[in-house]
């Protein structure tokens, strides 16, 4: 199997609870890629949400998404290199569409600066072996849920 990057140690404690959850679960044998498609349709359908509630559910929806394909790959042995590739690419994509909905107010526009560096960590992560980037998504879903109390 091809070199996939290595996760940040501060990231160690939840991802141990969510390798945990991912044992336990009953997944759908399904190529990941399946999982990545539907984090892009569910981000471009951030941009026609109105409620605030929807908003959320979105962000939420395709951060599980993120979280499934990973599970995913693990459970069946599918990781791989490409994958990992693939899953970065996706994850700046969605970011791209979830905040270009928000881009009129100041928030959206803070994360699509922090959304461009991001993407320049994207790149770092693949050429050194060293998954760095921001949980910019799980930032804007607590963003989203204190707008909309």
């Amino acid at each position: 199997m091809d070199v996939i990057p290595g996760r940040p140690a501060v990231a160690s404690p939840y991802r141990a609870v969510l390798a945990a959850l991912g044992q336990r679960l009953v997944l759908p044998k399904v190529n990941p890629v399946y999982y990545h498609l539907l984090a892009i349709f569910l981000s471009v359908l951030f941009l026609y949400a109105q409620e605030s509630w929807i908003q959320i559910a979105i962000v939420g929806a395709v951060l599980m998404t993120d979280w499934l394909d990973g599970a995913t790959a693990k459970r069946y042995w599918q990781p791989s290199r490409a994958g990992y590739v693939i899953d970065v690419v996706t994850d700046r994509a969605s970011e791209g569409f979830l905040f270009a909905g928000a881009s009129g107010m100041l928030s959206g526009q803070v994360l699509f600066l922090l959304w461009l560096i991001n993407c320049g960590l994207t790149f770092y992560s693949v050429r050194s072996n060293r998954h760095t980037a921001m949980p910019l998504r799980f930032a804007y879903l607590i963003i989203l849920a204190v707008q909309g109390v």
